[in-house]
């Protein structure tokens, strides 16, 4: 029997260009009836940058910060969707259910992994931005690290 896709996480940065992926995700879910879960995970500060902000902003001001942040992006991930929605109101009219937005903290891998084993998700969709050779070697990208420890199918669609 086929594989059935009931579920699809599409872990978004936000960063511009993300119409040819959301089309796709949005085609797909329509097609097998699935729902899209849009995820953005927020990733931590590094030790020296948060010692750094703890040393000269107190506990209130960095709690009213990280709100403004979530905010900011929870306004952007649904305007994106609507969007989409909006624009493809006729195409995606059939779809079963309206797409969840999730907004998550940690290292963005690790976060889409978690998600995707919550939900039971049965595919991943990402963004992948064009890196030279060295900057992968360095320091890696997230659609490589979530591709090599994946245990459900990942689709990345490149962004030039």
């Amino acid at each position: 029997m086929l594989p059935k896709i009931n579920t699809i996480i599409y872990a978004c940065d936000l960063e511009g260009k993300t119409q040819a992926a959301m089309e796709l995700v949005l085609s797909l879910a329509n097609t097998h009836g699935a729902k899209v879960i849009l995820m953005h995970a927020v990733e931590p500060l590094n030790a020296q940058a948060a010692n750094m902000i703890n040393n000269h902003m107190s506990e209130e001001v960095r709690a009213a910060m990280r709100k403004d942040a979530i905010k900011d992006i929870n306004t952007r991930m649904e305007r994106l969707l609507s969007e989409f929605m909006e624009q493809y109101s006729q195409e995606l009219s059939s779809l079963e259910q309206k797409p969840e937005t999730m907004i998550v903290n940690g290292v963005p891998a690790e976060s889409i992994q978690r998600i995707a084993k919550e939900k039971n998700a049965d595919l991943i969709v990402m963004n992948s931005r064009t890196h030279g050779r060295l900057s992968q070697m360095i320091i890696g990208s997230t659609a490589n690290k979530v591709i090599h420890t994946s245990s459900i199918p990942v689709l990345v669609v490149p962004i030039k």
